[in-house]
């Protein structure tokens, strides 16, 4: 009796067990709970900013007298410094902005003119440009391209020492430029760059006046490049940018 008995309560929780698993297979899948995905904070290009450059240009002059055929050229190349002012705007990893600079040099060529007794030379004393710049960022670099209007101020020089004789010629010129560069953000506001320019002005029509032979004109041809290393502090700039991956 006793055996009948165990073997009876055995067989009820056999079955017991079978449909608690039953039971637990018909129900439905626990959904999977995925951890969120993390923000990284990255450095914010926009903002006004300002700063200096210092670097070194070079160039060509091609001088030709107007109604002669011969010309002469030379090139000229000097140390520069100066300050630019611009301003960015962030969009994602694009950046979109404006700049002026004015750079002040002692940029010197000579070579001797078309009459030989004499020598022709030119210094560039200061330029300028007014540019677009569009840019990529990845975080606290930047690389960047740029292009507008430039602008130099020239100073012309002919000499003869024996007979003396001298003359002197000035001008403003205005043309275009193109470049690039590439900017790190290595504290805070602060970023340092690295860049260069050509600038293109062209042929203008330069009177120069000699103290023996009175006034002369020239077609004279003027290209300009330019390496620049600069810093800037950007105002309001330098916080995060929130971005998710």
């Amino acid at each position: 009796m006793r055996s009948v008995i165990a073997a009876g309560l055995t067989l009820a929780a056999l079955i017991a067990g079978f449909n608690a698993a039953a039971s637990a297979a018909d129900l439905p899948a626990r959904p999977v709970v995925r951890a969120p995905a993390p923000v990284v904070a990255l450095f914010n290009w926009t903002g006004f900013y300002i700063g200096g450059h210092v670097g070194g240009a070079w160039g060509n002059k091609d001088w030709v007298a107007v109604g002669g055929t011969t010309h002469i050229d030379h090139d000229l190349d000097g140390f520069i410094g100066g300050g630019q002012i611009g301003f960015n705007y962030q969009v994602g990893a694009w950046v979109f902005g404006a700049e002026f600079d004015a750079t002040w040099g002692d940029l010197k060529g000579s070579s001797l003119c078309a009459n030989p007794t004499f020598t022709c030379s030119t210094k560039v004393e200061w330029f300028g440009t007014a540019t677009g710049r569009i840019g990529y960022s990845w975080d606290r670099v930047l690389l960047y391209a740029k292009g507008g209007a430039a602008w130099a101020h020239d100073k012309y020089h002919t000499f003869r020492a024996s007979p003396a004789s001298e003359g002197n010629g000035s001008e403003t010129r205005f043309g275009w430029t193109v470049g690039g560069g590439i900017e790190y953000a290595f504290w805070n506001a602060w970023s340092a760059k690295i860049e260069y320019a050509y600038m293109d002005f062209g042929t203008e029509t330069v009177t120069i006046v000699n103290n023996v032979f009175g006034a002369s004109d020239s077609d004279i041809k003027q290209r300009l490049q330019a390496v620049k290393f600069g810093i800037n502090y950007r105002f309001g700039g330098g916080g995060p940018v929130v971005a998710r991956y």
